[in-house]
C-alpha cells in the first residue's frame, strides 16, 4: 500500500507540472516582443521545455489541455477564441506545438541530456512547428479565403523575422532545461524521465505484481544506475541479504556430440576427445573444497546431450556418499528423464541444472541438435519431483535485450529456483570466435532487468564473471545474489577466497 501511494504521489507531481506548463503557455502568447511590425510571443520556449522536462505523456497533456480549453471558450486560453479558433492562421503553429514537443521529448526519451541534444531537440520541434503553422495557414487561405499566399512573402517573413529568434529559444530552452532539471528531479537530474518509469516499475514489484514483457522492456532505455539501484533494492526486499555460492566440478568433457554455438567441448567443433568419468577420489576432493569454504553447493556436469546410464548408475554411487551432507549436491546431466531423476532423487541430490540457454524463438539459432522444448520438458520433470531447479542462458551471442526479456520471463514462468547467466567468452573455432564483447553497462542492465522480472530468485553471474574489471561487484548491486565460483568446465574462474572476501565486504550472508 505504502509503494501504492508513492506512485499515485508521483504521477499527481507529474500532472501538476503539465497544468503548469498548460498555465505558461498560456502566459506565453500575452508576452509579446515586437519585431519590425510583427508581435513575437513566447510560447515555444514553452511548448519545447514542456516537451524536454516531461516526457510525451505529460509534455503532450500541457499542449492538449491549453487546445481544449480554447476550443471550448474559456478565456485566456488561445485567447477565448472558442471552436472557431480553428479558422484562425495560426492554428496550425498549435498543432505544430504539440506534435513537436512530442518529437523533443522523443529526442530525449534515453535521457541523454547534453547540451547539444537539446539543442537538436528543439531546432527538430522548430522545423515541425513551421511545416505545420505554413501549411495550415497555406490551406486555409486557399480553400477558406480564397486567397492563396504568395509563396516568396511567406519565406522573406519565416527567414527574417520569425526564424531567427524562435532559433534563440532553442538556445535558451537548453540553458533553462540544465537549471530545471536539478530542482524537479533531485536524484538524478540528468535522466528524470527514466527515473519516473524506473519508480514506477520498481512500486509495482515492490507491492507484489509482475512486470509484463511490455514494461520490462521500457527498462530498456531508463538511466542505469536508477535501475541498479532499484534492482538492488527489490533484491533486498524479497531475498534479504542471502547468498548462494557454488562451484562446478567437471565429471565428463569434451567430445560432444551437440552444436551449441557458443561452447567450445561440441565435436563438431574440433573438440573431439571425449574425457573420462571423474573418480570418486576426484569428486571427494571437490566436495571435501567446497564444504570446508563453506559453499551452498557442488554440481557435477558432465558434457552431451544427456549421460549414459552406464555413467549415471556410477554417478549415482558417488553421491550417495554424501547423503545428509550440509553440501548440497547438484547435477549438470543433460536431459534426464523422469526414471533417471527418481534415481537422482533417492541418492540424496537436491538440485538439477539445465539451462535453457535463450528465449524459445532465439534458441534455435544457438543450436539445432536438441531443441528448447526438450530442456523444459526436463526443468518440469525436475520440479515435478520436487528438485530445486536452476536454469538461465548465455548473453553476448547476438541476441537483443528483447530476447533475453523473453528468457527471464520464460524462467519466471517456470518457477526456477536459480538462473545462472554466463557471458559469452568466445572459443576459438566456434561460430561465435568473433562474437563482439558486451559491454559491462549492457550486461548490468541485463541483470537489473532479470531482477525486475523475478524479485524472488537467485540470480547468479556464472562463466565471464572473471573477464569482468571488478570480478562482478557492480552486478552484485545491480541485483545479482549468487554466484558461481571457482573454475569452469573451459574457462577460469573467479578465485573462492576472493569472492568470499568480496560478498563480506558487499554484507552479503552466505547460508
Amino acid at each position: 500500500m505504502a509503494s501504492l501511494r508513492l506512485q499515485s504521489k508521483e504521477r499527481l507531481k507529474k500532472l501538476t507540472l503539465s497544468a503548469m506548463f498548460t498555465a505558461l503557455i498560456t502566459v506565453g502568447a500575452f508576452i509579446q516582443i515586437p519585431i519590425m511590425t510583427v508581435p513575437f510571443t513566447m510560447q515555444f520556449l514553452f511548448t519545447n521545455l514542456a516537451g524536454i522536462l516531461l516526457g510525451v505523456k505529460y509534455g503532450t497533456l500541457s499542449l492538449v489541455l491549453y487546445l481544449v480549453l480554447g476550443l471550448a471558450g474559456v478565456p485566456l486560453f488561445t485567447k477565448g477564441g472558442g471552436i472557431g479558433y480553428v479558422l484562425q492562421p495560426t492554428f496550425g503553429y498549435l498543432i505544430g506545438f504539440a506534435l513537436g514537443a512530442v518529437a523533443a521529448a522523443f529526442i530525449c526519451r534515453k535521457g541523454r541530456y547534453s547540451y547539444q541534444r537539446l539543442i537538436i531537440a528543439g531546432v527538430v520541434n522548430l522545423i515541425i512547428v513551421y511545416v505545420c503553422g505554413m501549411l495550415y495557414f497555406s490551406l486555409l487561405m486557399k480553400f477558406y479565403f480564397g486567397k492563396p499566399q504568395d509563396a516568396m512573402w511567406v519565406l522573406v517573413n519565416l527567414c527574417l523575422i520569425f526564424l531567427p529568434m524562435d532559433t534563440v529559444w532553442c538556445f535558451v530552452s537548453a540553458v533553462v532545461a540544465k537549471r530545471i532539471l536539478p530542482i524537479l528531479y533531485k536524484n538524478d537530474p540528468s535522466q528524470m524521465l527514466r527515473i519516473s518509469t524506473v519508480y514506477e516499475l520498481k512500486c509495482k514489484v515492490l507491492s507484489g505484481g509482475e512486470i509484463t514483457e511490455r514494461e520490462a522492456r521500457r527498462l530498456k532505455r531508463v538511466n542505469l544506475n536508477a535501475l541498479c539501484n532499484a534492482a538492488d533494492e527489490i533484491r533486498e526486499r524479497f531475498m534479504k541479504n542471502t547468498f548462494d555460492l557454488c562451484s562446478i566440478v567437471n565429471a565428463k568433457n569434451g567430445g560432444c556430440g551437440e552444436d551449441c554455438k557458443f561452447c567450445a567441448q561440441a565435436a563438431c567443433y574440433g573438440c573431439k576427445d571425449r574425457g573420462e568419468l571423474i573418480s570418486k577420489e576426484d569428486y571427494d576432493k571437490a566436495y571435501s573444497s567446497a564444504r570446508s569454504e563453506g559453499l551452498n553447493a557442488i554440481s557435477a556436469v558432465t558434457a552431451g546431450k544427456v549421460i549414459s546410464e552406464k555413467d549415471l548408475n556410477v554417478m549415482i554411487e558417488i553421491y550417495k556418499a554424501y547423503d545428509g551432507e550440509e553440501v548440497e549436491r547438484c547435477v549438470s546431466h543433460g536431459l534426464l528423464g523422469k526414471d533417471q531423476l527418481r534415481k537422482l532423487k533417492e541418492c540424496g541430490v537436491t538440485r538439477v541444472h539445465n539451462n535453457l540457454e535463450a528465449s524459445h524463438d532465439y534458441f534455435p539459432k544457438l543450436c539445432t541438435t536438441h531443441t528448447h522444448d526438450q530442456k523444459l520438458q526436463t526443468i518440469r520433470a525436475a520440479k515435478e519431483e520436487g528438485f530445486k531447479v536452476c536454469s538461465g542462458g548465455i548473453i553476448g551471442t547476438g541476441e537483443s535485450m528483447n530476447d533475453r526479456i523473453k528468457l527471464a520471463l520464460e524462467l519466471r514462468k517456470e518457477g526456477v529456483f536459480s538462473v545462472p547467466v554466463n557471458i559469452l567468452i568466445p572459443k576459438a573455432g566456434t561460430p561465435l570466435e568473433n562474437a563482439k564483447p558486451l559491454s559491462y553497462e549492457e550486461i548490468r542492465r541485463t541483470f537489473a532487468i532479470f531482477r525486475f522480472i523475478m524479485p524472488s530468485t537467485f540470480i547468479r553471474p556464472a562463466a565471464g564473471r572473471r573477464e569482468l574489471a571488478d570480478k562482478g561487484r557492480k552486478l552484485f548491486r545491480s541485483g545479482a545474489n549468487a554466484a558461481i565460483t571457482g573454475d569452469f568446465l573451459t574457462a577460469k574462474g573467479v578465485e573462492v577466497s576472493e569472492d568470499i572476501a568480496m560478498l563480506k565486504e558487499l554484507g552479503f550472508e552466505i547460508k
